[in-house]
């Protein structure tokens, strides 16, 4: 007999219930930490805004592994042959005969038939041209002073013309070469030797030279109907993390590089635009009171991310997951032509009430994953402005391929030191992207607005073959 009491045993008892109450709360939270740890391990560019560089092996769904691609061209595509160059860029023409036939025979004739062509092209040895002014030195009789005729305005300070201009520029700006490489490049290839303060200083004049192309397109786009805007994380020296900032339009395309990403940064870049605007779910851009876009591609990911989790709210992402892909498909089939208008609207609206439903459902969960339903119903009049105005597209595909120029700059040279740099990464990005957008030489841009900047004239605009384009004041 251990001499207990009833009372010690009832005590125990109660001690007891009262730990492994404690422990089935504790249990409760550390199951809670442990599913959302696992939900950040697993978060990737599918179901997340990661960039795609950072998926580990294996992100790719077994589904999709199965449907890669071979190599090479597919069944169905359409041959690109090799276009010839024109005549009129041929430096020798070299005729053939044919002497006898394959028969043997050497009784032949000739034909109304137009020849074969065959072009072989090779690129000789770069020689650049080399001007060099002669400063002839004359004693004046009278006070025996040394004259010599000054040099012509537009020569002075200047080393480079515009063609070394336009090389830097296509070299660091537009392939985004290191500035060492870009040097070597133009010593090895190109025989001009070249120091990497000069190649900063190449830089510099390019910046000058684009300022009003820069200004007029950044005025252009903020004066359109409907703009994509994006950002992304960008190195200003010294450890200083900054931000570069895109706004764009169908034909045009500018950047700033700025030291926030916050609201004010984000009133920098759109200025005086009132068009509809879109974007991604950022809260520096909830100042804005226009329409707005917010981009379903990142809502897609969102509830790709939501379906990966258990139970009911699982269930509920993977609804709104496959009815995501389904808008976006119809969408496609407007802009490919291959569904109406009306038919798309009509659609539509039955898809908005069911994705509405969907989300109120999973606001009612706790954790972040509920969260991010009740952050999305927030933007509830961001979400459709697609469906009500064909020139308006459903995603930020747009801004993000432009600013993906800039994350490759980024990483190739670790950002801007200056300024100065900083001015020209914003205006060498805005002439490559909106060149592009436009099916323009970008090289032949820089050489011309480089040419008319030494010279004194006015810089082309990159705007000159927009259609119905006003020149801005």
């Amino acid at each position: 007999m251990t001499g207990r009491t009833e009372q010690s045993y009832i005590q125990e008892i109660v001690q007891l219930k009262a730990e492994n109450a404690a422990l089935k709360e504790r249990i409760k939270v550390l199951e809670k930490r442990l599913e959302e740890l696992e939900r950040r391990l697993g978060m990737n560019s599918k179901n997340s805004s990661k960039p795609p560089s950072t998926d580990p092996p294996g992100t790719m769904a077994p589904a999709q592994k199965r449907k890669r691609k071979k190599r090479g061209a597919q069944k169905g595509h359409k041959p690109h042959m090799k276009s010839l160059f024109p005549e009129s860029m041929v430096n020798r023409f070299i005729p053939l005969k044919a002497d006898v036939c394959t028969c043997g025979s050497t009784n032949l004739e000739d034909t109304q038939e137009p020849p074969r062509r065959h072009q072989y092209v090779d690129i000789p040895p770069i020689r650049p041209l080399v001007w060099e002014y002669l400063q002839y030195i004359s004693r004046c009789k009278d006070c025996g002073a040394l004259i010599y005729a000054p040099l012509p305005d537009t020569i002075q300070r200047q080393h480079f013309g515009p063609g070394v201009l336009a090389i830097v520029g296509i070299l660091t700006g537009m392939i985004n070469t290191s500035k060492r490489k870009a040097a070597a490049v133009l010593n090895e290839v190109f025989n001009i030797p070249i120091s990497l303060g000069g190649l900063s200083n190449c830089e510099s004049r390019l910046a000058e030279a684009l300022e009003h192309p820069y200004e007029e397109v950044a005025a252009y786009v903020r004066g359109q109907e409907v703009a994509h805007a994006d950002e992304t994380s960008w190195s200003r020296g010294n450890n200083d993390k900054g931000w570069l900032w895109t706004l764009g339009c169908a034909v045009a395309a500018f950047f700033i590089v700025h030291a926030r990403r916050t609201q004010r940064a984000a009133r920098d870049l759109l200025g005086d635009f009132s068009g509809k605007l879109v974007s991604d779910r950022y809260n520096a851009y909830d100042f804005y009171t226009y329409l707005r876009q917010i981009c379903w591609e990142h809502l897609k990911r969102d509830f790709k991310a939501i379906s990966e989790t258990r139970g009911k709210l699982g269930k509920i992402g993977h609804q709104l997951h496959i009815l995501a892909k389904d808008i976006l498909k119809l969408r496609r089939r407007v802009r490919d032509g291959t569904l109406q208008w009306k038919t798309f609207q009509r659609r539509m609206h039955e898809m908005q009430q069911r994705v509405e439903t969907l989300l109120n459902k999973g606001a009612q969960f706790d954790g972040p994953l509920g969260g991010k339903c009740r952050e999305i119903l927030k933007h509830k009049d961001h979400l459709w402005t697609f469906a009500q105005d064909p020139r308006v597209d459903p995603t930020n595909n747009f801004a993000e391929r432009a600013v993906r120029q800039g994350v490759l700059w980024r990483k190739g040279s670790f950002g801007t030191q200056s300024e100065r740099g900083a001015r020209y990464v914003e205006r060498m990005l805005t002439v490559c992207v909106t060149c592009r957008l436009q099916e323009r030489s970008i090289i032949d841009y820089l050489r011309h607005a480089c040419h008319n900047h030494l010279k004194g004239i006015a810089v082309p605009s990159l705007l000159s073959k927009i259609v119905n384009f006003q020149k801005i004041a």
